[in-house]
């Protein structure tokens, strides 16, 4: 009989913690249950700055794509790389003898071959373009400042032919900000407008369909540029979970929506994605285990497992190069182990989001996926439960102070979802 009374008194203690938690944050609850939860494991690599490059990038992208078709998921899929595109360097010659204004030298017209080979492997499946920008950096600012010798440009303005913008000033890398001096400024809307229609025409151009989806360089745009893109058929924005308008004074950037829930709308209608994996290992930060510890959390919160994996992991040295393949052959064979794994990419993603009973379709290549399988009932529950206290830490300190941590880990047991991050 005591101790019946006692489940009862704990269980009074559980529902009334459970009720002034629900109003104290019952938006936050609300949000998170709306949010896209995969029974399905989607598994994308997201790459950014693929683009005018080297020769030599012919043979390291070959080289990632074969590496990728190594490894199948439920359907037989090999993982496909969604590739943001750099479109666009300086004309290094041409602005050397026009000072008076920037002048861009085209991927196709500058790099024919790599094109090329960008343009088979799309038509392949193997690889999705997504819109990047025009150029990452800021052509304008740039151009001002050769024109007044600062010394961040002297690499650039040295080397005829110059397309290595990955060893510019940080700051210099921006593309919808003028980072030419600290805090940074957002350029002006008509400038914004001129070259967004500009890289949406010409990405169509060369291949053959619009970008379906846009991630900005830098993490660094805003409302009006979403605006723009939205008018330009962009339906989905990647994110590394936030968004920064600019840096400040110190370079720091400043996020004007520190949370951007994968699913979400923006004020315009698309559709965010977030990436939750991070595989930068030329940086010396982050590697295969910590991604697998990483991808580990996100499938127990049923969410997509989103690589980030900039195009330099595999583009600068031979033992750098070689180094990243191994790294990434490590996580997709772990990741491919576990089952019930779908190889997207961003677009197919945004599809099953938007329409979650639809099939996915390459917009690039002849290619249909089956829909997504989602999550209900109990699983849900429990990753639904997992998902709020990864991401809020006051949440999880409030269940360990009041003991609902073992009810959580109960439900979260008898639903086959616990997994340990």
């Amino acid at each position: 009989m005591d101790f019946f009374f006692a489940l009862l008194i704990l269980f009074s203690w559980w529902t009334s913690c459970v009720l002034l938690l629900w109003l104290w944050k019952k938006p936050l609850f609300q949000q998170t249950w709306r949010e896209p939860y995969f029974a399905d494991i989607p598994v994308l690599l997201e790459s950014d700055d693929w683009g005018p490059g080297g020769a030599f990038h012919i043979d390291r992208l070959n080289d990632l794509l074969n590496t990728l078709k190594q490894y199948s998921d439920s359907q037989g899929r090999h993982p496909v790389l969604t590739a943001n595109m750099v479109l666009a360097v300086p004309d290094i010659e041409k602005i050397q003898a026009d000072t008076k204004r920037y002048h861009r030298l085209l991927l196709d017209q500058g790099f024919p071959a790599l094109t090329q080979a960008f343009q088979s492997a799309a038509k392949d499946g193997a690889f999705v373009p997504q819109l990047h920008g025009m150029e990452h950096l800021n052509g304008e600012a740039l151009t001002h400042l050769r024109n007044i010798a600062d010394p961040r440009t002297d690499e650039a303005f040295s080397q005829p032919g110059w397309w290595d913008w990955e060893s510019l000033d940080s700051p210099l890398q921006g593309h919808y900000v003028d980072g030419s001096s600290l805090p940074t400024q957002p350029i002006d809307p008509a400038q914004a407008s001129t070259i967004i229609k500009m890289a949406a025409e010409y990405f169509e151009r060369l291949f053959g369909t619009a970008s379906y989806s846009t991630v900005a360089p830098c993490y660094l745009w805003n409302g009006e540029v979403e605006s723009l893109w939205f008018q330009h058929g962009i339906k989905s924005i990647q994110t590394a979970g936030y968004r920064c308008t600019g840096r400040d004074s110190q370079g720091h950037y400043h996020q004007d929506k520190p949370l951007i829930r994968p699913g979400e709308q923006s004020d315009d209608g698309h559709i965010y994605l977030a990436r939750n994996v991070m595989f930068e290992p030329t940086d010396g930060r982050t590697n295969a285990d910590t991604a697998w510890q990483e991808s580990r959390a996100a499938i127990a919160q049923a969410l997509p497992v989103t690589i980030s994996s900039h195009r330099y992991n595999f583009t600068r040295s031979e033992p750098e190069h070689r180094d990243s393949l191994a790294g990434l052959k490590t996580l997709l064979s772990k990741l491919s182990g576990l089952g019930q794994v779908r190889f997207l990419s961003s677009p197919e993603l945004a599809q099953a989001i938007a329409k979650p009973s639809a099939e996915l379709n390459n917009p690039f290549a002849t290619e249909l996926s089956p829909p997504l399988l989602t999550l209900r009932g109990w699983p849900k529950i429990a990753a639904y439960l997992y998902r709020l206290r990864y991401r809020h830490p006051k949440l999880k300190a409030v269940a360990l102070l009041t003991g609902l941590a073992l009810p959580i880990l109960l439900i979260q047991a008898l639903a086959g979802r616990r997994i340990k991050a």
